[in-house]
């Protein structure tokens, strides 16, 4: 057992516990945000504009990040930009109307560019032939800690209202962000070769922008062309995915009749199984073809996304909500390690922060963390509220075909490395 785990240490140990931290603050908040942006006077195409301003936002900066590891280290980056981002959480207790949410939100994400850093420091640190286990370990510790917190953002929303709620938990993120911030400079260690090639300065932002961007055009020039395929397919899913994420919450809370509390209840019952199985999921990923991890459980994804549809109580949400959990707990690990395996370490972070990197959860969100991704992210966030106003249940007919569509797509295209890089 200890071989198994010997990875979970140095740079991977304290990058989970960090982790960590952030699910006990950020789940506990993120679940309810649509219902806390109709609590302040937006409306279901606010709710898919607020998502969208927050991704627009992460891709200005994205690619500065990618550079900024790659030249002069994964480690400051990372460090400084935390402090930054743990100060955005403030504008969401002060927050009086939706507006000031969808500015929350581009702040946010504004200076998450650090996040290519910290996706190469990660496989950096995974030795490659223990990476399907290791990203699944350091996903399943964090969701093992934070596994209550929707339900207990749940049951105070129901206690003291969403806004009092919302706005306490909030503050308490602020604080978890500065202590994630402080370990993250204090204790993790450089991976890069040579690093401080290049000197950061706000004076030279400006020009290393420039370079930047340059760079991410480069870099999607020169990219493998399996990797391509990689980051085009990975991107349509986050696309659809983003048609309904926003939404099930909604659908389930105003045409269901799920309270909040329930739905917190809901999260922490499948939270506990992804927990149970991610870890035994990851391994078995590291010894079979990851594209067919990958093909086969957005196939069988469809079913549940489609019956979501015909749900009219709390356990057929929560039976749907534990398949669409099964096949994601062998999704995620799978298309990490396909990354991966394909970046080589010297381009990581420009790589990660161009056309790498993201994930979602079928029944739940998506998350763009490269260029490419990014933009369908905030083109499917853009759309969802137009699409779910004009038709109630058309996200989830959009989504479930899309879901055959693309593990077909994953299963025929996908070329997996013959050995993977370091």
């Amino acid at each position: 057992m200890s071989g198994t785990f010997s990875f979970m240490r140095g740079n991977v140990l304290v990058l989970t516990i960090c982790s960590t931290l952030w699910r006990i603050s950020v789940d506990v908040v993120w679940p309810f945000l649509s219902l806390y942006v109709l609590a302040l006077g937006g409306r279901y195409e606010t709710i898919g504009m607020v998502m969208a301003v927050g991704n627009l936002a992460g891709m200005i900066l994205y690619p500065l990040g990618g550079y900024i590891a790659d030249y002069q280290g994964r480690i400051r980056v990372m460090g400084y930009m935390t402090y930054v981002f743990a100060f955005t959480f403030l504008i969401f207790v002060f927050a009086s109307s939706w507006e000031w949410l969808a500015v929350g939100m581009f702040m946010q994400s504004l200076v998450t560019f650090y996040v290519p850093a910290m996706q190469a420091l990660m496989a950096d640190s995974l030795p490659p032939e223990r990476r399907g286990i290791g990203f699944a370990t350091t996903m399943a510790i964090p969701s093992a800690v934070g596994i209550a917190s929707p339900m207990i953002g749940g049951w105070l929303i129901e206690t003291y209202g969403i806004r009092a709620a919302m706005r306490g938990l909030y503050a308490a993120g602020f604080i978890a962000g500065l202590v994630v911030a402080t370990l993250r400079l204090k204790f993790l260690k450089e991976t890069v070769e040579r690093p401080n090639q290049i000197e950061v300065s706000l004076r030279g932002a400006p020009r290393m922008l420039v370079t930047a961007y340059r760079s991410v055009l480069e870099t999607i020039r020169e990219a493998p062309r399996p990797l391509l395929t990689l980051s085009l397919l990975v991107s349509a899913c986050i696309f659809f995915v983003s048609i309904a994420s926003p939404f099930w919450i909604v659908r389930a809370y105003e045409d269901v009749g799920i309270s909040t509390q329930q739905w917190g209840t809901l999260m922490l019952i499948t939270g506990a199984m992804n927990v149970i199985l991610s870890i035994p999921a990851g391994g078995l990923v590291d010894r079979l073809s990851k594209k067919w991890v990958a093909g086969v459980c957005l196939l069988i994804s469809a079913v549940p996304v489609l019956l979501f549809l015909t749900a009219t109580t709390f356990l057929e949400i929560l039976l749907l909500s534990i398949a669409g959990a099964l096949t994601n707990t062998f999704l995620l690990p799978a298309i990490q390690t396909l990354f991966a395996d394909m970046t080589p370490r010297s381009k990581r972070g420009r790589i990660m922060a161009s056309i790498g990197g993201g994930g979602f959860w079928i029944m739940g969100g998506a998350w763009g963390s490269g260029v490419l991704t990014m933009i369908s992210q905030t083109a499917g966030s853009l759309c969802s509220g137009y699409i779910y106003n004009y038709n109630r249940s058309l996200p989830w007919y959009i989504l479930s075909a899309a879901m055959v569509a693309l593990g077909l797509m994953f299963i025929a295209l996908i070329e997996e490395p013959e050995e993977a890089e370091v």
